[in-house]
């Protein structure tokens, strides 16, 4: 063996003493490594944590299951739980809340009768201690936790009524809301109504009741939701009543009012309606006036038309506005509408003007202060006066049958009336005028009566003087 060679072999046993040295501590570091990637394995595999069930925010838990509760596994324990039961009314809101006594066992919460089963419509808060162990790179430490969670139990399906009464205006169905998703539902109406009803196809939530053709305004009935099927087959508990009303008829009113007399000549008469109009724009088409008179009507509030004459009425003439009813006319923003055609009149105040002077015993027709006729008459005798002061014509008749104390005049002729009993009148029985021979009316020759019956409007002043 040469020189060379055996200085190779020591340089090999040299390299392979100084590897075999540096072993020991490239174990021990990847001994190290290893066990942080164990820990961190560990701590995740088996992170610290209170497990409740069901979980928070669970809804429409069924009836029955029980509460489970536990801690990480080998990582904690369980030192106390309470639990507080909230019962739901049908609009989920609480009636109340009552703490639950009892303890863990093998996980589940129980009481002194036993594990406890869920009740339905209620709500659930679990509150759970614990003591945790967390696992650190110093090493484990315990600490103590607290869990929380807030679950509900399925809904009994039940219509939300209200406590008044729910008004369905025309056309619309009757809306019936339940406090969950239903499947099928049944209801009866008092008194009975033909109806169809269906269940939104979109939201099951909502139910409709149609009242089909025998909708009628100002209706009121009770409408009884007696079953309804919800989710996993649970029904209704019990029947669910409420008020139905329909919308009352549209209602107006005129002003001038049906009948007034002495109506300015300058008027713009007014309809008020009982609620805003929500088709207005078809009052042309739906409002007249007779006789036909130019002038425009304007919406001058949404419930509130006025008409405006391009000119003044004429004195003493009677003005009748019609207006059309029926669902074809004006409808209120809840669709209610006048149930038939309506008219309302008044008299447009009249500038003539009869005085009855009893001292001279003669009547005089004034028009616009200008004297149009005189005639000669007969008032009330001392014993039955005529009445004296300013009064106006409320009415008028061709012909009247008068009696009184020991008197009866049948067919008096041209008849005004002014206040009561007192008219003006013809007088066919008379033998003389220019005296005070009546019952306490202004008699005229019958001719004369005829032309002031003729000139004579309603709402013409009487003034009777001395």
């Amino acid at each position: 063996m040469s020189r060379a060679t055996t200085i190779s072999n020591r340089s090999s046993r040299r390299t392979f003493r100084a590897g075999g040295r540096r072993r020991p501590v490239v174990l021990g570091a990847m001994a190290v490594v290893v066990l942080i990637v164990l820990y961190a394995s560990l701590a995740s595999l088996f992170p610290a944590g209170v497990d409740i069930s069901p979980a928070a925010g669970s809804m429409d838990v069924p009836a029955g299951q029980q509460i489970h509760v536990s801690a990480s596994l080998l990582r904690g324990s369980i030192n106390s739980i309470q639990v507080k039961q909230i019962p739901l009314d049908p609009a989920g809101a609480s009636q109340g809340a009552k703490q639950v006594e009892g303890h863990l066992e093998n996980g589940v919460f129980v009481t002194s009768s036993g594990p406890l089963e869920l009740k339905s419509d209620t709500r659930y808060e679990v509150t759970v201690s614990a003591s945790l162990v967390q696992f650190t790179l110093t090493g484990p430490h315990h600490h103590q936790v607290t869990e929380q969670a807030s679950f509900q139990t399925i809904t009994t399906p039940a219509p939300i009524f209200s406590q008044g009464t729910q008004v369905v205006p025309v056309g619309a169905p009757i809306i019936v809301e339940f406090n969950t998703p239903i499947s099928s539902f049944s209801y009866h109406i008092s008194p009975d109504l033909k109806t169809t009803s269906s269940i939104d196809s979109k939201d099951p939530t909502k139910a409709y009741v149609n009242l089909s053709d025998d909708y009628q305004q100002g209706q009121k009935f009770d409408l009884t939701i007696t079953a309804a099927v919800g989710k996993d087959g649970i029904q209704q508990k019990q029947p669910y009543t409420q008020k139905i009303a329909t919308t009352d008829p549209l209602k107006v009113e005129f002003v001038p009012g049906d009948g007034e007399s002495g109506v300015s000549k300058g008027e713009r008469p007014t309809l008020t309606f009982s609620e805003n109009i929500r088709n207005p724009a078809d009052v042309q088409k739906l409002v007249s006036v007779d006789p036909a008179t130019a002038g425009s009507w304007n919406w001058v509030e949404p419930n509130k038309l006025e008409f405006k004459p391009a000119q003044e009425f004429t004195q003493a003439e009677k003005i009748t506005i019609h207006l059309k009813g029926g669902q074809d006319a004006l409808r209120g923003v809840s669709g209610s509408f006048l149930r038939e055609d309506v008219k309302s009149s008044f008299t447009v105040l009249t500038e003539k003007v009869i005085d009855v002077n009893l001292a001279e015993q003669r009547v005089r027709a004034y028009d616009n202060g200008q004297l149009v006729k005189e005639i000669i008459c007969s008032s009330g005798s001392k014993a039955s006066p005529s009445l004296t002061g300013t009064y106006a014509v409320y009415a008028k008749s061709p012909a009247v049958d008068m009696s009184g104390p020991g008197y009866f005049a049948p067919h008096v002729p041209w008849v005004l009336m002014f206040n009561g009993d007192y008219t003006i009148h013809g007088n066919y029985w008379a033998t003389r005028f220019g005296v005070p021979t009546s019952h306490g009316c202004v008699g005229l020759p019958v001719p004369d009566a005829q032309w002031l019956f003729n000139w004579t409007p309603i709402g013409t002043i009487v003034k009777i003087h001395y």
